[in-house]
């Protein structure tokens, strides 16, 4: 008998003697090498036993060139069509043995705590109206536009004359600015604030309000330095350039001012030709608040005219006509 046959049929008793045992692939070459067995016969013994591989296809076409037909072929596939599931399950039931356990749930943070409550209990404070207002500050002396030396105070206190912390005063100025209009109240109960006084000469009030309770104080507002000096023919100012009548005496009349256009006294009042023989200086005159120039034409002529007080000086050009032009007024 030849050796593949008897290795063949030993085979084959293997696999008839007991429980069907799987062909591996070199037991399909060496059954295709030999002669034993019909194509039909082996085909049989694959679907019946089945493969211990999973054939790739570098199997099939080792076993095509080994002379395997189509039925073999198609008896492999069915076989690992039938191994793929088994194959699966135990790959599954492998991998979650071998996975690592999963960490476990974190614990759910604490319940937060509930808002502390509070209770507020409100206090009404009553500002006696007796016994606040103001205590310092009050009735000091400026000039325009000038800030007061001495700081304004006011104080709040209740009924029992006791000091009120922490209260707003507002203040609000008449000719007078207030720096800063709302303030707070300090331990002792007291507000401080700057006055600024305004432009106009006179009197200034502020009114400091806290709640319902006003109170108010006043303050003298005297006119600013000298800042220029005014020069009036008629009712009207003159400046720069113009004419008199040659057959008139003209008074003008003087007066000095502060930056805001307050009257301030008059001091020094003088008036000067440059050429005398146009027109003459014929008097000068002056009180506290006011004084005059009066001028005479002598020929016709143009020639400046410096007026002079207050340690300043206005000059003027001045025109006197060879006749007067009918209905013609002085110092247009």
């Amino acid at each position: 008998m030849p050796p593949a046959l008897s290795a063949f049929l030993a085979l084959l008793l293997a696999l008839q003697g007991g429980s069907p045992a799987s062909l591996r692939k070199t037991d399909l070459v060496r059954l295709l090498s030999g002669a034993g067995m019909s194509p039909v016969d082996l085909s049989q013994l694959v679907r019946r036993n089945c493969l211990t591989f999973q054939p790739t296809e570098r199997d099939r076409n080792d076993l095509r060139m080994l002379g395997a037909d189509a039925s073999l072929l198609a008896a492999v596939d069915e076989c690992a069509r039938r191994k793929a599931p088994r194959r699966t399950a135990s790959g599954a039931a492998t991998r979650a043995a071998t996975r690592p356990p999963s960490a476990p749930a974190p614990a759910p943070p604490p319940a937060a705590e509930p808002p502390a409550v509070f209770q507020v209990q409100r206090i009404i404070v009553t500002v006696s109206a007796e016994r606040s207002g103001f205590v310092a500050g009050g009735g000091q002396r400026g000039s325009v536009g000038t800030q007061l030396p001495r700081a304004l105070v006011f104080e709040a206190r209740d009924s029992a004359g006791a000091p009120l912390p922490g209260q707003a005063v507002t203040f609000t100025g008449i000719n007078a600015s207030i720096q800063p209009a709302a303030v707070a109240t300090d331990d002792a109960g007291r507000a401080r604030v700057g006055v600024m006084l305004g432009q106009r000469v006179g009197s200034a009030t502020v009114i400091g309000s806290i709640g319902v309770v006003e109170k108010q104080v006043a303050f003298n507002v005297a006119a600013g330095p000298a800042a220029q000096l005014v020069v009036m023919c008629g009712g009207s100012s003159v400046s720069g350039h113009f004419a008199i009548r040659p057959d008139s005496v003209i008074a003008l009349r003087v007066s000095a001012q502060d930056a805001f256009a307050n009257p301030t006294p008059l001091l020094g009042l003088r008036a000067a030709v440059a050429d005398a023989r146009i027109f003459r200086v014929l008097a000068v005159a002056q009180d506290s608040t006011a004084g005059t120039v009066t001028l005479k034409p002598d020929q016709a002529g143009t020639t400046s005219l410096a007026v002079i007080a207050n340690g300043m000086r206005q000059y003027l050009t001045v025109t006197v006509p060879p006749k007067a032009a009918p209905g013609k007024l002085d110092c247009r």
